[in-house]
């Protein structure tokens, strides 16, 4: 339980230095801010790309999972490629070749992202999907905590700590190359955080495995996609999630560069805020996993999306910078509550022999989002003046969360017990299963 949970950990490391802070700042150095390519306009474009081509991989992946039932060793193929993309962007020497590093490295993040949700079943036996859920989200946010600190050190100190280490601090750099000091040391925790999840986690198997291949596995997903409706709540949730996952994570990778942009934040501000957030991110998510389990993944997630739209209202309308801090602790406790409760909820809409596939559907659902969310928010920054443009684009979340607040009231409240005990209890108990005739 405990390494799978230390995933999470590691992998929000990634999530705080190439997606949200040092990555999108050390963008905005090299290009600058205002005018048609502007660093904000950049990573939200490049952002968008990354996430058309999860939708195209992600539920072909979770199907293929489904086929070998087999998890661990995508988790780790997947993990070790984003971990040498995050070290080589501190190679990338231009732009150009610092965003491409950047989409391949954020493809191989989120699609590890599948099969790591999909091991969920197997630690929470006995234990209860919502509180594991909300442990992994916890311990997710003080990897944030801990990351942003021992980051920014790196950040703020690289000429000095270069003259220390000698030959071994080459790759430190000073002035505005300072935020790419972040990307080996974030290849680094995360690499390192994730070796007990390879070694330790369960990976049990609910049926017989099946020959795979590409195409198989892309008949599964049309079948599943046509068959949707067979599938109570399933269609209309992953509509649900489509929206607010675009409104909150549009929200959260625009987070740094709003402060700076619209109140000319400084970095050490910018971290701070993040920082005072976060802590409240942590105390979110345990909450909502234990909540969860308590009242069901459906109300709990209703009232998370409530503390979303008053988030995003308070930041679009912050007359100044206080007000971004009175809401960062409100996106903290929403941001850290979404993702514990989303995991379970899907566990609780899916049979235990499609599980990889819906959370390909899942990741899916979130991509679909960060396509359009990047995407307008870019075209807002690219047609206005950036501190305008950053305004309208956040005050227009508050729109598509209530639309996914509207969506999700339409789902059925439901449980994942059940597919819990499959996936974990009975599996583990039964002998290995023997691998099925597919002739026919």
């Amino acid at each position: 339980m405990w390494a799978w949970v230390l995933y999470d950990f590691s992998n929000t490391i990634f999530s705080v230095t190439v997606l949200t802070v040092f990555f999108p700042l050390w963008i905005e150095d090299q290009v600058g801010s205002g005018g048609l390519f502007s660093g904000a306009g950049v990573v939200n474009a490049a952002t968008a790309v990354s996430a058309l081509l999860v939708v195209l991989t992600a539920p072909v992946l979770g199907a293929v999972a489904d086929l070998r039932q087999k998890r661990v060793p995508y988790l780790i193929a997947l993990t070790v490629v984003a971990v040498a993309l995050t070290a080589a962007l501190d190679l990338a020497g231009g732009v150009v070749v610092g965003l491409m590093i950047f989409v391949a490295a954020d493809l191989a993040y989120q699609s590890a992202l599948v099969f790591y949700n999909a091991l969920l079943p197997g630690v929470a036996a006995g234990r209860g999907a919502g509180k594991i859920s909300g442990y992994g989200t916890a311990v997710g946010y003080i990897g944030t905590i801990v990351c942003l600190i021992i980051l920014t050190y790196f950040v703020e100190n690289g000429a000095s700590l270069r003259s220390v280490l000698g030959p071994l601090g080459g790759w430190l750099e000073p002035g505005s190359e300072q935020n790419s000091n972040a990307f080996l040391p974030t290849a680094v925790l995360y690499l390192v955080f994730s070796l007990p999840a390879f070694f330790l986690v369960p990976d049990p198997a609910v049926r017989a495995p099946r020959p795979v291949s590409i195409g198989a596995a892309y008949r599964d997903v049309v079948r599943t996609l046509r068959n949707l409706r067979g599938y109570a709540g399933v269609g209309t949730f992953i509509l649900a999630t489509v929206l607010y996952t675009d409104a909150a994570n549009t929200a959260i990778a625009n987070m740094a560069l709003y402060g700076r942009v619209v109140f000319d934040l400084d970095n050490t501000e910018v971290r701070n805020l993040l920082l005072f957030s976060t802590v409240f991110a942590v105390v979110g998510s345990t909450v909502a996993g234990f909540l969860t389990d308590k009242i069901g993944p459906k109300k709990t997630l209703v009232g998370v999306l409530i503390l979303w739209l008053i988030a995003i209202v308070l930041a679009a309308a912050a007359v100044g910078a206080w007000m971004l801090f009175l809401a960062g602790p409100v996106v903290g406790i929403a941001l850290g509550g979404m993702w514990t409760v989303g995991r379970v909820m899907l566990i609780a809409l899916s049979p235990p022999d499609k599980l990889g596939e819906f959370f390909g559907l899942f990741s899916l659902a979130g991509k679909v989002s960060a396509i359009f969310g990047p995407a307008l928010t870019a075209f807002f920054l690219f047609v206005l003046d950036d501190r305008i443009g950053y305004r309208v684009s956040i005050g227009s979340l508050a729109i598509i969360m209530a639309l996914g607040l509207f969506f999700l009231l339409r789902v059925p409240d439901v449980r994942p017990v059940s597919t819990v005990d499959a996936a974990s209890l009975d599996a583990l108990d039964s002998p290995p299963p023997q691998a099925e005739d597919t002739r026919l």
